[in-house]
């Protein structure tokens, strides 16, 4: 039995190591991949901004972290971080599931632990 299993880890690796990967930011993307990842980090990465300007004084996409990669940074008046999105490949399908479901505001207000009520008193 061992030698099976031996054997099914042995190929899983050997096909993973076939795939073919593009560079993105700091992560290695399959390339058949890449093309649909690209188009939507920029897609929501410029909705995001557009959702983070009316609160905050700075929006810009910026590496906080190089283990984290880039993301999308909302500077309050104060210059402390109001909002934060990072652009990996884990965030990326789930803000996009969000924009296209009308609820990035709201995705993006509950990843940095706000309210609608707590930005009415920003304002």
């Amino acid at each position: 039995m061992e030698t099976t299993l031996g054997a099914a880890i042995a190929a899983a690796k050997d096909e993973a190591s076939e795939v073919k990967t593009v560079k993105v930011d700091i992560f290695d993307i399959p390339e058949t991949k890449a093309e649909e990842y690209i188009s939507n980090r920029e897609e929501v990465a410029v909705a995001a901004a557009d959702i983070m300007k009316p609160y905050c004084v700075t929006v810009k996409r910026e590496t906080l972290d190089p283990d984290e990669g880039e993301a999308v940074v909302g500077y309050y008046i104060n210059g402390q971080i109001l909002m934060c999105v990072i652009l990996d490949p884990f965030e990326v399908p789930v803000m996009k599931v969000a924009l296209d479901k009308g609820n990035l505001k709201e995705y993006i207000l509950a990843a940095n632990e706000l309210t609608e009520a707590m930005l009415g008193t920003l304002m």
